[in-house]
């Protein structure tokens, strides 16, 4: 496989950043966007933290009996991840130049094809947008199938295709991995060569990128458009079923606001996540022109896909507010007691104002 380390289509190796353009006050463009990835990386892992916690501690986990909440709390799971992955990862928050690589050899060579190559942010990546279509398809039972939906989406079965989605993961992004060689003389010692550009690279590249993006993109895309459909353009049976069955009606409601929810986290984050599939299958199919600018800026984007979903689940779900209220509320408690008794007694050791006040009135 020689085609793996053709130095003449080396251009996008880890030092090939942004330019080195002095604005007015006085950083470069680089160490913005080094910055920007590490706001984005902390609001991710402290967003989907919060999520996962509340969905396993609020109501005392009952939000777990639901298969749409499982799967939620493990995209939650996958984008805290994506945001550590960020700061280990060099050329986001930290320089490619000023990284502390491993010293020894073999440490170094793996380091450079699981986390400098960007695999690890891919595989938890690509597992959110796998789940986000597993989201879509889960929906569309609840609305399309009211009757039959706690028959089929049980929690034993969303388990197990939760597992089997971690483990797929492992293998479909394998071609990130062998686009990378370690070179001890190199100041940087993981350097990336194209692979996606020449055969055989191209055809897997392609193929994988149908199975891990395009075609779960239109899978969910299909089901929330039928869901549309049939939300705005309800049948005449499903309008009498729901109508003479109070309880099925009130359940309805419920999981069409639920799925307003969902709809909106996956269009938010297949429009983050497709301009960087679209332009990098573009490069491999040699449409394009490959430029490391455009590159920072859609990569940005995938990173910002995993900060929005906690915003959304917040913003259209009553449930997630309260749970997110009972669960900050012991935080929000002490900073107000501390708060209270520092402007009582603002001096540590002195008598608080009140207490001399007394006194003095005391003494006259």
């Amino acid at each position: 496989m020689e085609y793996l380390y053709d130095r003449t289509a080396n251009r996008s190796n880890l030092s090939s950043e942004a330019p080195q353009i002095l604005l007015r006050n006085g950083l470069t463009i680089r160490q913005i966007l080094h910055i920007i990835y590490g706001i984005l990386a902390f609001v991710s892992i402290l967003g989907n933290s919060l999520v996962f916690a509340i969905i396993t501690t609020h109501r005392r986990g009952k939000m777990l009996q639901s298969s749409n909440n499982l799967l939620i709390a493990s995209m939650a799971m996958m984008d805290m991840m994506t945001g550590i992955t960020i700061y280990a990862t060099p050329t986001f928050v930290f320089p490619a130049e000023t990284y502390p690589y491993p010293k020894n050899p073999s440490a170094c060579e793996a380091f450079c094809r699981i986390i400098a190559s960007e695999y690890l942010l891919f595989y938890f990546g690509f597992g959110s947008v796998i789940t986000v279509t597993a989201i879509a398809v889960e929906r569309w039972i609840a609305i399309a199938k009211p009757l039959s939906y706690r028959k089929i989406m049980t929690t034993k079965r969303v388990k197990i295709f939760i597992s089997i989605l971690w483990v797929f993961c492992l293998f479909i992004s394998v071609d990130v991995m062998i686009q990378i060689k370690y070179e001890s003389n190199n100041t940087i010692p993981c350097q990336r060569y194209d692979f996606a550009t020449r055969q055989p690279g191209t055809t897997i590249f392609l193929l994988l990128e149908v199975v891990r993006l395009f075609f779960p993109v239109l899978l969910t895309l299909v089901c929330y458009a039928d869901i549309a459909r049939r939300i705005l353009c309800p049948s005449k049976v499903n309008t009498l079923n729901l109508t003479s069955n109070r309880v099925i009606g009130i359940r309805y409601k419920s999981k069409r606001k639920v799925t307003i929810m969902s709809a909106t986290t996956a269009l938010a984050f297949i429009s983050c996540w497709l301009p960087n599939e679209i332009y990098f299958s573009l490069t491999a199919l040699n449409q394009t022109i490959y430029d490391q600018t455009t590159i920072r800026i859609t990569k940005s984007l995938i990173i910002l896909s995993s900060c929005l979903s906690p915003f959304i689940y917040s913003a259209t779900n009553e449930e997630y507010r309260k749970g997110l209220r009972s669960l900050l509320s012991p935080l929000w408690n002490s900073i107000s007691t501390i708060c209270r008794f520092r402007y009582q007694n603002p001096f540590p050791g002195s008598k608080s104002k009140s207490m001399v006040i007394s006194t003095s009135a005391v003494a006259l």
